[in-house]
C-alpha cells in the first residue's frame, strides 16, 4: 500500500501542476468524474465481483460501515453543538467527517495495493454502505443544516433513486449475477474491462489535483484540523473496534479498517455546497484529508494491520 499511496500522491501533484500550467483546468474536472463513474469504475467493480470467492461474512461488511458512520455522526454532532457553531458551518463539519471517499479513492487504492485486502469486501462497503448513506443520510443532513427550516426538503426516495441509477451499482448487480451463475468470462471481454478498471485510480487522483486549492485555509484551520483528526485518525480506531466486535479477520478485517480511514468524500462537497453548507470548510477538508491520507493510510497499515 505504501507504494500505491505514494504513487497516488504523485498523480495528485501532477494534476495540480497540469492545472497550474494550463494543460488541464478545473472545468475539466466534471468530465474526469463522468469518465470514472460511467466508464472506469463499473468495469472494476464488475470484475472484482465476478472473480470473488463470495461468503456469508461479506454481508456484515456494510453493517460495519453503517456502525462507523453513525458513531461518527454522534461524535461530530455533539462536538459542533458544544462548539456553538452556526448551522451551515456545523453541517459542513458533520458531512465532511461522517462519510469517507471509499469509492473514488478507497476501492481503486485497495485494488492497486495487492494482497492483504478483500476486494469484494471493499465493494460491499462502498456500494451497500457509503453509496446509500451518501444519497440518504448526507443529503438529509445537508438539507437540514443548510436550508431554512421552512424550506421544502427532497424526499429520501429521491436520493435512493439517484443511488440506484448510478452505473457502479449496475456493475455490482451484474457482477454478482455472473458470479453466482458460474459464468467464465472470455479473455476478449475480460481484458478490456481490466484496462478500463485500471484507469480509475489515476483519473480520480488527477481530478483531486485539479481541485486542490490552498487559498483561504488559514481562515478555517480549526475546522479543517478537527475534520482531519477525526476522519483520518479517530475513524480508523472506530473501524478497528467495529471490525473486532463483528469478529472480522484477515483480509476482511484489514479492508474494513482501511475503508474507515479514507479521506473526506468528494461527493460531500458537491451535496453540501448545493444545500448551502460552508463550501470553504468542505473543500478544505477534501483537499487536506486527501493529501494527508496518502501518508496516514500506509502508516495505519503498518501499525495496525
Amino acid at each position: 500500500m505504501t507504494e500505491t499511496a505514494f504513487g497516488a500522491l504523485l498523480i495528485i501533484l501532477a494534476g495540480a501542476v497540469a492545472r497550474r500550467h494550463g494543460v488541464l483546468s478545473r472545468e475539466d474536472g466534471p468530465l474526469l468524474v463522468r469518465v470514472v463513474i460511467y466508464l472506469a469504475l463499473p468495469p472494476l467493480i464488475f470484475l472484482i465481483l465476478v472473480r470473488a470467492d463470495l461468503h456469508a461474512s461479506l454481508l456484515l461488511v456494510p453493517v460495519a460501515g453503517y456502525a462507523i458512520h453513525f458513531i461518527l455522526l454522534g461524535l461530530v454532532g455533539l462536538s459542533v453543538r458544544l462548539w456553538g457553531m452556526e448551522r451551515p458551518r456545523a453541517g459542513a463539519m458533520i458531512v465532511a467527517t461522517a462519510v469517507g471517499n471509499t469509492g473514488f479513492f478507497g476501492l481503486p487504492l485497495i485494488a492497486a495495493s495487492g494482497s492483504g485486502f478483500s476486494l469484494p469486501a471493499a465493494v460491499m462497503y462502498d456500494a451497500l454502505c457509503t453509496g446509500v448513506v451518501t444519497w440518504t443520510s448526507t443529503v438529509m443532513i445537508a438539507e437540514s443544516y443548510g436550508r431554512h427550516h421552512s424550506a421544502p426538503r427532497p424526499p429520501i426516495s429521491d436520493g435512493l433513486r439517484t443511488f440506484l441509477r448510478l452505473p457502479p451499482n449496475w456493475a455490482l448487480a451484474a457482477g454478482l449475477a455472473v458470479n453466482l451463475a458460474g459464468i467464465d468470462l472470455p479473455a476478449i471481454v475480460e481484458r478490456p474491462f481490466e484496462i478500463l478498471g485500471a484507469a480509475t485510480l489515476p483519473l480520480t487522483m488527477l481530478y483531486a489535483g485539479l481541485m486542490i486549492e490552498f487559498r483561504g485555509l488559514g481562515r478555517i484551520w480549526a475546522e479543517v484540523s478537527y475534520v482531519t483528526v477525526v476522519r483520518l485518525g479517530i475513524a480508523t480506531l472506530i473501524g478497528v473496534a467495529v471490525a473486532e466486535a463483528l469478529r472480522f479477520s484477515d483480509d476482511v478485517f484489514n479492508t474494513v479498517v482501511i475503508m474507515a480511514a479514507m479521506p473526506t468524500a468528494m461527493m460531500s462537497l458537491v451535496i453540501g455546497t448545493r444545500s448551502g453548507l460552508r463550501s470553504d470548510v468542505l473543500a478544505g477538508a477534501v483537499v487536506v484529508t486527501t493529501l494527508l491520507s496518502t501518508l496516514t493510510l500506509p502508516a495505519w497499515r503498518a501499525l495496525l494491520l
